[in-house]
């Protein structure tokens, strides 16, 4: 027996295989479909070596490799030089577009993550800012406002306290404290909202990729 050098349907080498000699002819060895018997070249990371049917070449293979058609990435699964197919090694610079959509969404998120912590009161304590506890703020305060002109009067259900997202109490013993509350979180959910507001039409605004950077979006929310 001697060794051969198989190939893949494409004569790419893939290995290494075994002919036998024929029982049949002394001196004659059965090759397998696809082997050659000539020796490939030894190929280095980046190359295959490929059997044209009368000789071994060396080949680009970047089989497995990320490559962009424009802007669609694409995995090289045949062997050759992708530059020859017009694709190029790196991505291309987002567009305009793409930038702005994604500072957009940062805008987005640094709100999203504000809001969602709550407006920060005394000891530590937040309220929440979802639609239905700012519903509920806006009912305690003209509760609030009715009990501070004594048309009625300050429920105890109130005067026990808000409950901050800490599940603690905030003490609103005097409808002047539950109005003082009301204010203050509904400042603080507005000034989150025209923030983000301002920040969206200067990011919507910008005519460049330089304007988009330094649109700042971690500054000028409230404290």
């Amino acid at each position: 027996m001697k060794t051969v050098y198989q190939t893949d349907a494409a004569g790419i080498f893939i290995g290494e295989a075994v002919a036998h000699e024929s029982p049949l002819e002394p001196g004659v060895f059965l090759i397998p479909a696809g082997c050659v018997e000539s020796a490939p070249p030894v190929a280095e990371a980046g190359d295959a070596a490929v059997w044209s049917g009368s000789a071994w070449a060396l080949v680009d293979d970047r089989r497995g490799e990320s490559w962009y058609d424009g802007n669609n990435r694409i995995l090289v699964d045949f062997i050759g030089d992708p530059v020859e197919r017009g694709y190029t090694a790196s991505a291309p610079p987002p567009t305009l577009d793409a930038l702005r959509a994604d500072k957009l969404g940062a805008i987005v998120s640094a709100a999203h993550a504000l809001l969602a912590r709550g407006a920060p009161v005394d000891s530590g304590l937040h309220i929440a800012l979802d639609d239905g506890s700012r519903a509920d703020l806006t009912a305690m305060a003209a509760m609030a406002t009715a009990a501070t002109s004594s048309a009625v009067a300050w429920p105890d259900s109130y005067a026990r306290g808000w409950i901050a997202r800490e599940n603690l109490r905030v003490p609103l013993p005097t409808p002047a404290a539950g109005l003082a509350l009301a204010a203050s979180v509904g400042a603080y959910y507005a000034a989150i909202i025209q923030r983000r507001r301002d920040l969206k039409d200067a990011a919507l605004s910008a005519e460049d990729a330089v304007a988009l950077d330094a649109i700042d979006v971690s500054a000028g929310w409230p404290a």
